[in-house]
């Protein structure tokens, strides 16, 4: 082999090994949290009542009240974060230093989600003993999260006291819980976050959004389109409507990338979808088994038709508003 071959051979097996090691790091590994790291987790664990929290017995399982704590007459509104063109309610806040975190806002979940690796770098706190432990829902996850605090969360100046996470018994990103979604996310807020506040609203075509302690929400008549009250499914926000003439209840799914999604036997697209006055006709259907959520039997409108209204979910008085933008 002369010289010029030698280089390129040298060449092409640097070049490989670079390229399988990128390859390596795009494909991040969960790995379920093992003995040693959950004693460790467990070593700073707190009685709830340190935290002024009460511990209720619910039909899906204790419901701590007292946490999520928030302060009169605060208001803040956000942007989008990520892409220009993403409907996708993406968000920034902080814990207890400057450093800023992405969340992501799922209207489908019940409860607040974080990962491990956040968990340990912040230093939030495990509820216990005993530990109380939550699998995810509304999505298929096996991997359960351990309910902890959080001192306070920050969003744009407005803050969240004593904030009630379930912190994934995993390393790894938080990958099923963001829907594969390709941002660095390690926070997810579900409907025990909508509901410290009196309001949050989410104005999906002009990507901002808007957390209110102050009065219940006023809906402008003239964009008002429908007002549905809210009602609770195991811990999650749904509304009474119809598909194609069946009554049925409907989660939205502010992180869905899809129009309709439910395991009824629909074709591709539904006729008609009613909720209270909004109306909606050739909605496109997905399988729900396809999508690896949870609850099948719960119908979800996701982004695809969210993502022409303002949804406002009005906590005080359990009505969610759809509007015109």
């Amino acid at each position: 082999m002369n010289a010029a071959s030698c280089i390129r051979w040298i060449m092409l097996v640097l070049f490989v090994g670079t390229s399988f090691g990128c390859a390596s790091r795009k494909a991040p590994t969960i790995t379920p949290l093992s003995a040693r790291d959950r004693e460790v987790f467990f070593s700073r664990a707190q009685d709830e009542r340190r935290f002024w929290l009460t511990r209720y017995e619910s039909d899906f399982g204790p419901v701590f009240t007292g946490g999520n704590r928030v302060h009169a007459d605060r208001f803040a509104r956000v942007e989008f974060q990520g892409r220009r063109d993403s409907t996708v309610p993406a968000l920034v806040v902080r814990m207890r230093g400057a450093q800023e975190y992405t969340a992501l806002l799922d209207t489908s979940a019940r409860a607040n989600w974080v990962e491990f690796g956040l968990s340990e770098r912040e230093g939030i706190i495990p509820i216990g003993p005993p530990p109380h432990r939550l699998f995810p829902a509304h999505v298929r996850d096996a991997v359960p999260g351990y309910l902890s605090v959080v001192s306070r969360l920050v969003i744009n100046g407005l803050h969240v006291d004593t904030a009630l996470v379930y912190v994934k018994a995993a390393h790894g990103p938080l990958d099923i819980l963001k829907r594969d979604l390709k941002m660095d996310v390690p926070l997810i807020l579900g409907g025990d976050f909508i509901r410290a506040f009196h309001f949050v609203q989410i104005d999906f075509p002009n990507r901002t959004i808007l957390f209110s302690t102050t009065n219940p929400y006023k809906p402008d008549a003239e964009r008002l389109i429908a007002q549905v009250p809210l009602r609770d499914y195991f811990g999650i926000f749904v509304l009474e409507g119809y598909i194609d003439g069946m009554e049925t209840l409907f989660a939205l799914d502010s992180l869905g990338e899809f129009a309709l999604a439910s395991n009824l036997d629909l074709p591709s697209h539904a006729r008609q979808v009613m909720i209270g006055d909004l109306v909606l006709r050739n909605v496109a259907h997905t399988d729900v088994e396809t999508l690896a959520l949870g609850i099948p039997d719960l119908p979800r409108i996701g982004g695809h038709v969210l993502n022409r209204f303002i949804v406002t979910f009005d906590t005080r008085q359990r009505i969610a508003y759809f509007e015109r933008p």
